[in-house]
């Protein structure tokens, strides 16, 4: 990768993984190996922390536990540098976990990334090969750290592997309802393969037992409450249809929800479509295009009241405190309704009007 004379800092994307303490140990060698000084830069790409301590309390965790490595591995001209990014955002692809690196090394003048081989976004797969494109288009040099590699399971992995055993067994169990002791072996095994083979597959994040109960728990009053609003919209949407001016004024709008990760994007997006009189047509990310066909559900949508649900739901009552995506400016129309292009285009011609006067 050339002379390393030039160094003004190294980047190390962290994550969990069994070399990440040798990554760590390389980089700090990589700067001083140079002229002697600089700074290794250890930075987690943590989006979706919208509300709500536990996620990110794991991460400034494992940040915490390079940082431990670093200092232990670095001379006294090494300084060592952490950061978390996209904590306020939310990424379902792990190309934009990339893109915040490349402007991490831009904003920072930085000389090189070094890649832990066994670094993943999460509870995804390995990515290095679309990590090793985006730096390569972007002329950042990188190279993936020379470090032994021994295959052994990670405790993100253990979780996610248990959590995927248990589903699969009790799912095996439901179906067949097996009681002699060849079946059951059966289905043991058969969870268990699939639970290594989907380790890395099946969860976007590593599901953690606190916080999975807790989601549970607030899920036993969100499903009635959700019920009790597709009631109300339906009585509403009842009303609309049966009144003989028809009384709609449908539009579109792009909303980008206040959410962390996949699961809850997609209860946010459901609750949208199962309240009649709106519709989630598209998702991309956290932002959602959504269908409003009167007033009152579009108000509802811009006040945030099935978000407000959803991140009661996911992330606690704290959750409730957010404003709505319109307070906020995260909703903007696509295809305005003809009350709005009707308004904007009397105030449209009283400014005309008054400048004509003047």
């Amino acid at each position: 990768m050339g002379d390393v004379s030039d160094t003004n800092g190294v980047l190390v994307p962290v994550s969990p993984s069994p070399t990440l303490e040798e990554t760590v140990e390389y980089a700090v060698d990589t700067v001083e190996n140079g002229d002697g000084s600089g700074a290794v830069h250890l930075v987690l790409t943590a989006p979706g922390h919208h509300v709500g301590n536990e996620g990110l309390d794991r991460d400034e965790t494992l940040l915490s536990t390079a940082e431990k490595y670093a200092t232990e591995a670095a001379g006294n001209g090494v300084s060592i540098r952490t950061s978390l990014l996209g904590t306020d955002e939310y990424f379902a692809d792990p190309v934009n976990h990339f893109e915040l690196l490349v402007d991490y090394v831009a904003e920072h003048d930085l000389d090189r990334v070094i890649i832990d081989p066994d670094y993943s976004v999460d509870a995804t797969a390995h990515v290095l090969q679309s990590m090793e494109t985006v730096l390569a288009e972007s002329n950042i040099r990188y190279e993936v750290a020379p470090v032994s590699r021994s295959w052994r399971p990670t405790g993100p992995e253990l979780i996610r592997g248990g959590v995927i055993a248990a589903m699969a067994f009790g799912f095996y169990v439901a179906l067949g309802g097996p009681t002699y002791p060849f079946a059951l072996w059966t289905g043991a095994v058969t969870a268990l393969i699939t639970a290594v083979l989907l380790r890395n597959v099946a969860f976007e994040r590593t599901p953690h037992v606190g916080s999975a109960l807790a989601t549970l728990g607030r899920g036993v009053v969100f499903v009635p409450y959700l019920l009790w609003e597709i009631v109300k919209a339906n009585v509403q949407f009842a009303y609309v249809v049966l009144h003989p001016s028809l009384p709609i004024d449908p539009c579109l709008d792009r909303v980008d929800a206040a959410v962390g990760d996949g699961l809850s994007v997609t209860a946010f997006a459901n609750s949208i479509t199962l309240t009649p009189g709106t519709l989630t047509v598209d998702t991309v990310g956290s932002e959602l295009l959504v269908h409003s066909l009167a007033p009152s559900a579009r108000k509802d949508l811009a006040e945030g009241l099935h978000e407000r649900a959803v991140r009661i739901l996911f992330y606690g009552r704290e959750g409730g405190d957010l404003p709505g995506p319109l307070a906020r400016g995260d909703m903007e129309p696509v295809v305005q309704s003809a009350d709005a292009v009707a308004g904007a285009g009397r105030d449209a011609e009283a400014e005309s009007g008054g400048e004509t006067d003047d």
